[in-house]
């Protein structure tokens, strides 16, 4: 079974990346997080560095586009192919309404109609790369999944990611495993689960619900635990040095890159997800004015 690493944008560039393959392993293939395409196809200095063979130098990436112009993925996957890669993801997941309200990203699944059109344009020609596609089952209901199942399908994506929830759940409230278990039935072709895997267990879960599961996608799950995807695959848990290893490595790394203080900003909101629900972690991390007080406010 192959892991995704979710992007997570302002978290997971590539120093986080290529600090967990050094670190943990075990990931098939790192997401980026995704490109704002635009009229002029003028990329931002950091998405040109996210992209950039030598950001991903060792590692298997998937460079992602939000976008709901057909001929500005077509010139994107151009240039995603300049860049050394052979495949790409269109983003029809993000529920940010900031993106939603313009039409893009999950907002494309308000109105299906017009998202055919899309795709027949983007598929009249042959494509670059080859394309995936990452998806909500819905923007209000569940009860949308079919619709939207059955016209992923017309059209060949090298695989769909989905996400379990609706536009409307964002990331919070229940899941709807349900849905990944008809993409299965349908035949869909290599359908990918994503959605509140958090730790082996979980996936175990999943592999008995739905035997035929060929690969899954991780975010959340892999930011409080980076020995996760180590840890489905039957390793050792990561132990108190290893994880003192990875905060200082990704902090000294941020340092080297950005401002101090932004890359203390950035390591205390990867920390929120190791902290989890724990009142007095969240507390001191808040507090925390370095980095060796965040670890402690983490690990103890």
């Amino acid at each position: 079974m192959k892991i995704f690493f979710a992007p997570m944008e302002g978290i997971t560039d590539g120093i986080l990346r290529q600090t967990h393959h050094r670190l943990f392993g075990s990931v098939d293939v790192y997401g980026l997080p995704f490109h704002k395409l635009t009229r002029s196809m003028s990329l931002l200095t950091r998405e040109k560095r996210d992209i950039a063979p030598e950001e991903n130098e060792g590692l298997s990436v998937l460079p992602q586009a939000l976008t709901r112009d057909p001929q500005q993925l077509t010139a994107w996957m151009d240039h995603v192919k300049s860049c050394g890669y052979s495949r790409a993801d269109l983003n029809l997941g993000c529920p940010s309404p900031t993106v939603t309200r313009r039409g893009r990203g999950s907002g494309m699944l308000r109105d299906l109609p017009a998202l055919r059109v899309f795709l027949d344009r983007l598929f009249s020609d042959p494509l670059a790369v080859a394309l995936s596609v990452k998806t909500r089952i819905g923007y209000e209901s569940p009860e949308e999944w079919p619709e939207i199942l059955g016209m992923l399908a017309d059209y060949p994506f090298a695989h769909v990611t989905i996400h379990v929830r609706t536009a409307r759940e964002q990331y919070t409230g229940g899941i709807h495993p349900e849905a990944f278990d008809l993409a299965l039935r349908r035949g869909l072709p290599h359908p990918v689960y994503n959605g509140d895997l958090r730790t082996p267990e979980d996936v175990r879960a999943l592999l008995a619900r739905c035997p035929g599961t060929e690969a899954v996608m991780i975010g959340r799950g892999l930011l409080a635990d980076p020995a996760l995807a180590r840890r489905i695959r039957g390793g050792a848990p990561a132990g108190t040095e290893e994880l003192r290893a990875w905060y200082t490595a990704l902090y000294e790394g941020w340092c080297g890159r950005f401002q101090a203080t932004i890359a203390l900003g950035r390591i205390k909101k990867l920390m929120e997800w190791p902290a989890g629900n724990d009142i007095k972690k969240a507390r001191l991390l808040r507090r925390a004015g370095d980095i060796e007080s965040c670890i402690a406010a983490v690990l103890g």
